[in-house]
């Protein structure tokens, strides 16, 4: 059972409290992430964190352990390769699987992100180029027979604090009752030959996953992350460009399955990233929802998985709270009482009540008998 009212205790502290570190940093730091041999892996944009994860296109795991600032560059430790979900299922034959509901919602963080050989700017203040692909890839997820959710809101400006102003958008269109929640980015590393592609013999860009490793729901995100690659690299090789797991949270801790996608980097030609929604759309059908029947126990489970997790994390908010009430328990009824067996009576009266009967205590059938 989900307790939105934990959810609202941990967005006001985060409010009230400071973050570690922004979720992103300066678009305009563009770091060379590279192996232990100096060999190039990948370009980001923003600064990379010690402890940082990335998963390559072939699923080639490294751990990001020095950053040099002053060269831009971060040195990678190879961990193995990344295990990614079996997905045999998806060449099984049978009928669409069908669902009661079957909605996902989509937003906008960086609401200027454009794409500037088609918009003519890589950055509108008004409204970026990036509500297009965002608007295309809710039609195409539609054609699946998927209801979007979808928020045009504006987070304005492009700086540390887009993603805490993008959390109520995000937090109401999870309210919603979705099976997942996605924030639609462009890259802004400046080579677009580092996303393009060919699906299906058709000119396409590839689209990164982003994970923020900094909340609870972490693994739940990172499984997501691993079902959506497998799921795509078997069905369209070349579509997801590689797994990156950044420090921030990326308002990924409203629920177990939320992604960053980005579609493409801000020198691509938008044509192209508008290709690349369809191939993405069909890819989370069958993520989320299997999208055949035979799929449909592996695709369930994967869910259910994420689903047990969060009830796994709001029992241990629970637990906490219920650990803090506690502790205030005993101290109140220690000073009231002055005596020891005394308080530990109270106590156990108290944490009765707290618990409604379900803590411990007899139950009033019990005491009948």
């Amino acid at each position: 059972m989900k307790m939105r009212w934990i959810a609202g205790i941990v967005t006001v502290l985060m409010l009230l409290c400071p973050l570690a570190a922004a979720d992103e940093a300066d678009e305009g730091q563009i770091y060379s992430i590279l192996d232990q041999a100096g060999a190039l892996l990948t370009h980001y944009a923003g600064k990379p964190d010690a402890g940082d994860e990335y998963v390559t296109g072939d699923n080639r795991h490294f751990r990001i352990e020095q950053v040099n600032e002053g060269q831009r560059t971060a040195t990678a430790a190879y961990l193995g390769e990344y295990e990614l979900p079996d997905v045999s299922w998806l060449s099984e034959s049978a009928q669409p699987v069908s669902a009661k509901k079957r909605a996902v919602a989509l937003y906008c963080t960086h609401s200027d992100e454009s794409y500037e050989p088609t918009d003519g700017v890589s950055s509108d203040e008004q409204r970026g180029g990036i509500y297009d692909v965002a608007e295309a890839f809710k039609e195409k997820l539609e054609e699946e027979g998927i209801t979007v959710y979808f928020s045009d809101e504006t987070h304005h400006p492009h700086d540390s604090g887009a993603y805490r102003r993008s959390r109520a958008t995000a937090a109401n269109l999870v309210e919603e009752g979705v099976d997942a929640v996605m924030d639609i980015h462009r890259d802004g590393i400046p080579d677009p030959e580092s996303y393009e592609s060919k699906i299906d013999g058709e000119d396409a860009t590839m689209v990164r996953l982003l994970v923020g490793r900094s909340n609870q729901n972490a693994g739940a995100n990172k499984q997501f992350a691993a079902q959506i690659k497998a799921v795509a690299d078997e069905l369209y090789p070349g579509l997801i460009k590689d797994i990156y797991m950044g420090k921030g949270s990326y308002n990924q801790d409203l629920m177990g399955q939320a992604i960053l996608l980005e579609f493409g980097t801000y020198t691509n030609d938008k044509q192209d990233v508008l290709a690349s929604t369809g191939y993405m759309a069909d890819v989370m059908n069958k993520t989320l929802y299997g999208g055949v029947s035979g799929a449909a126990g592996s695709s369930n489970k994967m869910g259910a998985a994420a689903a047990a997790r969060d009830d796994s994390g709001s029992f241990t908010g629970i637990a906490w709270l219920i650990g803090l009430f506690a502790v205030g328990a005993i101290v109140f009824a220690f000073i009231a009482s002055g005596r020891g067996g005394e308080t530990m009576k109270k106590f156990k009266r108290t944490f009765q009540e707290m618990g409604g009967g379900l803590l411990g205590g007899e139950k009033k059938e019990d005491k009948k008998k």
